[in-house]
């Protein structure tokens, strides 16, 4: 099956934030599952976690590829998981640019570490050994 930027939709969204759910379990830092909020607009950025509501949103048009968009949602959820953003966050943010943010590069690895998996694992089952 092939997947490319017409299947950045909402339903696959859902799929991939399930897929973070059952691979990395919730956060110890945030609490429970963050709510998934998937937009339509184009915005400067393809997502973000807002700790304070605890929601991931994903900005569909600004995504080039669907690995993309796979990756996107592996980053903000790694923040979900694994950061405590709300003050920490903003002390680092003073100190270092977006790219060099401890946060940022651990996102970063995160999706780049994970996203094939995911590929494999929920939408190409019959590739999986």
């Amino acid at each position: 099956m092939k997947i490319g930027k017409k299947d950045i939709t909402r339903k696959n969204a859902l799929l991939v934030f399930e897929w973070c759910k059952k691979t990395f379990g919730s956060s110890t830092i945030n609490g429970p599952y963050p709510k998934l909020v998937f937009n339509r607009t184009k915005k400067d950025f393809a997502g973000y976690y807002d700790p304070w509501k605890n929601e991931i949103h994903v900005f569909a048009l600004k995504h080039r590829t669907f690995m993309g968009f796979i990756g996107t949602i592996i980053h903000e959820f790694t923040h979900y998981r694994y950061h405590s953003i709300k003050r920490e966050y903003y002390k680092l943010n003073k100190i270092y640019s977006y790219k060099n943010h401890p946060h940022e590069r651990e996102a970063v690895r995160m999706e780049r570490k994970y996203k094939w998996m995911c590929y494999y694992e929920v939408f190409s089952p019959e590739e999986v050994g």
